[in-house]
């Protein structure tokens, strides 16, 4: 079952809240110390261990905090790190020209993370054709172990490992023990240990409804964040996952003006982005008056309940519009683009301050809410390849430049087909999933080419073959086009092979 943190009401005074935030440094401080054993462990067995022995570290908090960090938050960081390392090792082995067979040892050596050490002798490849299960057994040579060592360092090297300069509190009973109320004044109690042995402080809290109904069951673990002079506590559910039947999948496209379009033709969160831009004129003006007068925009309260309105009004609206996509279509796939060009695009007219909130909580909380989607209801979210989508035709296939004029105005240079731009975008993106795209990996000029083919394949079709003459005089002069099928002095050349210089009308 999954895990959920809920925000809950606390009512520590300022003297309670002023020890618990008195732990923070010291948290991080032990959390770095604990990471850099952690790598030791993991260059010398090949994993990270959430027991390992760490008596030897020196830290002000106690034995049961130092393993209460080591547990709940440097071993949980450090392999989703290391999650994130397979993704990437995957991306370079499929979208590189090894051999097949190298290809598949390589894989089978990430996905059991044999990058430094040897765990197995043979690579078992298992695939599922026309119903049939086929297995096959290959063998690892030499070379394939130092490929695959050569990569996963070469991986290190370019990323930054995590720092724990900012991680937050996560205990469990040894070091923040909840304890149901005796009177009806609050429901719980949660005892927090202090930097003073024996003097731990009891933070009140009360739930709210819809912790309440949220079926599952309290664990003993829970969350205490930073949020500016105080702090926010979460505590922890084993939840249940709901009944849902699925229908089907849906795409959603990252919008210009809006927040999501649907492959259905819905355009979701109409809103967003004029309300950003509201608080982004708020915080830009705010910010240049507090800097004439010397004073650091961080320090002001006025500035940072503003950062902290945009926040909640970015969360709410991810989590209100995705939900009602949930609502509406029932999907059993949800269809996203590839989630690290989030907003890269769109936030290009926004101040740096607020580029940072959409790109670091804007995109974590769509993460988030996806992964909870998938816990809660068991959608699958699938990302693909979102290049060139805004500019292809989801009719025809055709790319160009030219095709979209206007942020939302989309006009197909071939068929003519027009349509709501973002529209057109989720179009694009469904059939890429369709097509297999979400199932593997491709960079943006391997995209390019898969599009250019698919627009000759149609091309040549019953359906499209009336468009020959117009399309014949707009390829000769498509860069797109020459970049792919090769850039001749004389275009005739490659249109003559690739087109077959003969009208199939």
């Amino acid at each position: 079952m999954p895990f959920r943190a809920i925000e809950v009401k606390h009512f520590a005074n300022k003297g309670k809240v002023q020890k618990i935030k008195a732990l923070f440094p010291h948290v991080r401080k032990t959390a770095r110390k604990i990471a850099s054993y952690q790598w030791h462990v993991f260059f010398k067995k090949g994993s990270f261990s959430r027991k390992a022995n760490i008596k030897h570290i020196k830290s002000t908090l106690s034995e049961r905090y130092k393993y209460t960090i080591q547990y709940h938050i440097v071993v949980p960081v450090l392999e989703s790190f290391l999650s994130n390392v397979q993704n990437r090792f995957e991306e370079i082995v499929l979208n590189s020209s090894l051999p097949e067979k190298t290809k598949k040892v390589l894989l089978y050596l990430c996905s059991r993370k044999e990058f430094l050490h040897r765990k197995s002798n043979r690579a078992v490849w298992i695939k599922v054709k026309d119903g049939e299960v086929l297995k096959e057994e290959l063998e690892i040579t030499e070379e394939e172990r130092h490929l695959a060592k050569k990569i996963f360092k070469h991986i290190l090297k370019r990323w930054n490992r995590p720092r724990f300069s900012k991680v937050q509190l996560v205990l469990d009973a040894k070091c923040g023990k909840i304890e149901k109320s005796r009177t009806d004044t609050f429901d719980y109690w949660i005892r927090v240990s202090t930097l003073e042995k024996g003097n731990p402080v009891y933070v009140p809290v009360s739930l709210h409804e819809y912790f309440e109904k949220r079926e599952g069951s309290l664990t003993q673990v829970v969350q205490i964040t930073e949020e500016g002079e105080g702090i926010k506590v979460r505590l922890v559910k084993d939840v249940f996952q709901r009944e849902y039947e699925g229908k089907g999948a849906i795409a959603l496209d990252f919008g210009m003006n809006i927040l999501f379009a649907t492959d259905g033709g819905d355009l979701m969160g109409r809103e967003f982005y004029r309300r950003v831009e509201e608080y982004a004129k708020k915080i830009d003006e705010l910010e240049r008056n507090l800097k004439r007068q010397g004073i650091k925009p961080s320090k002001s309260r006025r500035y940072r309940r503003l950062q902290e309105r945009l926040r909640a009004y970015v969360k709410n609206e991810v989590r209100r519009v995705l939900n009602r996509i949930v609502e509406l279509y029932k999907p059993e796939t949800i269809v996203v683009e590839n989630l690290r060009g989030f907003l890269k695009e769109v936030i290009n007219r926004f101040s740096k301050s607020v580029k940072r909130v959409l790109m670091r909580f804007g995109l974590g909380e769509l993460r988030r809410k996806l992964k909870e989607l998938e816990e809660d209801y068991g959608v699958e979210v699938v990302e693909v390849n979102p290049a060139y989508s805004s500019q292809a035709c989801s009719c025809c296939g055709y790319v160009d430049k030219e095709n979209r004029k206007t942020r939302e105005g989309f006009e197909c240079k071939v068929c003519g087909r027009k349509l709501h731009a973002d529209v057109n975008g989720s179009l694009n993106l469904r059939e890429r999933f369709l097509e297999g795209w979400g199932r593997s990996h491709c960079e943006k000029e391997q995209a390019l080419r898969r599009q250019v083919e698919k627009f000759l394949e149609n091309l040549f079709s019953e359906r499209y073959k009336c468009l020959w003459s117009k399309a014949r005089g707009l390829l000769t002069q498509n860069p797109y086009f020459l970049k792919v099928l090769g850039d001749s002095p004389k275009p005739e050349v490659w249109t003559s092979v690739y087109l077959r210089d003969t009208c199939p009308c």
